[in-house]
């Protein structure tokens, strides 16, 4: 039997799900991932080209023209199909028209430390550096802060915790986003760095990608206005600053770690 999983984020966690629900029968399955599905001719593509026989697929997406597609696809070729966010096991066990193995120890994969560490990850990948603004609305916390500053390596250090992360890029030229001030400002953290240590980290970066230093992006005149920005920006939601100039990405996630902490805003991930 082949198994496959389509979905519009990273795979790692719903990976787990399937894994956990398909080692609970005797049955022998070539699992398939097909991750980062973001558009109709993407998935077209994919439903187009694999096998219409002996096959099961996992679907989760939170566009509903992609749910609705994948659902008019599958049964129009009649093929079984578990929406992840229904409880796979039941939902496998009557695909198969089996009951789980004797002597299985069920355990609920959805609250395992485990499964909410991946959960988290893929969170942090399809919510970074202000691809979806959406995920502030369901984030543990929030990272704000100018390029460079170590928003995505702090976001996704945290996530290997189990936090849920969003992080938000500021820009001169573009309005933050409405939801940041929306939400609790003890969940939001706003990094700030030194300036002649963010020059250098961003003419770093134009050389790795072979541009030229003398791009705005890492002029002195540019990096101040930034910084200006971001923290006028900080002040005004109220959130926390820290400066991570001489700080590792630990040392950082701690501070953000204990803050929370001391607002009571961890209980569920204590």
């Amino acid at each position: 039997m082949d198994i496959y999983i389509i979905s519009d984020t990273a795979y790692e966690a719903i990976s787990e799900i399937v894994n956990f629900s398909v080692s609970l029968f005797d049955i022998n399955a070539n699992i398939n991932v097909k991750s980062e599905v973001k558009d109709l001719k993407t998935l077209s593509y994919i439903l187009d080209s694999i096998s219409k026989e002996n096959i099961i697929i996992y679907h989760s997406f939170q566009d509903s023209k992609m749910s609705a597609y994948i659902k008019n696809f599958t049964q129009t070729y009649e093929i079984e199909t578990i929406d992840i966010m229904g409880y796979a096991i039941n939902s496998l066990s009557k695909i198969l028209k089996k009951d789980v193995k004797e002597n299985t120890r069920m355990i609920n994969a959805y609250d395992s430390d485990h499964f909410k560490r991946l959960e988290a990850v893929d969170f942090a990948i399809k919510y970074d550096d202000g691809a979806d603004f959406r995920g502030l609305k369901f984030c543990d916390l929030a990272i704000i802060g100018v390029s460079r500053s170590s928003k995505t390596p702090i976001s996704m250090y945290l996530a290997s915790k189990g936090l849920k992360v969003s992080n938000v890029p500021l820009i001169i030229d573009s309005k933050p986003p409405r939801e940041i001030f929306e939400i609790d400002p003890r969940r939001v953290f706003g990094l700030t760095i030194d300036e002649d240590v963010l020059k250098r980290i961003r003419d770093e970066r134009l050389k790795s990608l072979n541009l030229s230093n003398d791009s705005i992006y890492s002029s002195m005149e540019r990096i101040k206005r930034e910084l200006r920005y971001a923290e006028e920006l900080m002040v005004d939601i109220d959130c926390k600053i820290i400066d991570v100039t001489y700080r590792s990405v630990e040392e950082t996630s701690d501070i953000i770690i204990n803050s929370l902490r001391e607002n009571n805003l961890l209980e569920r991930k204590e």
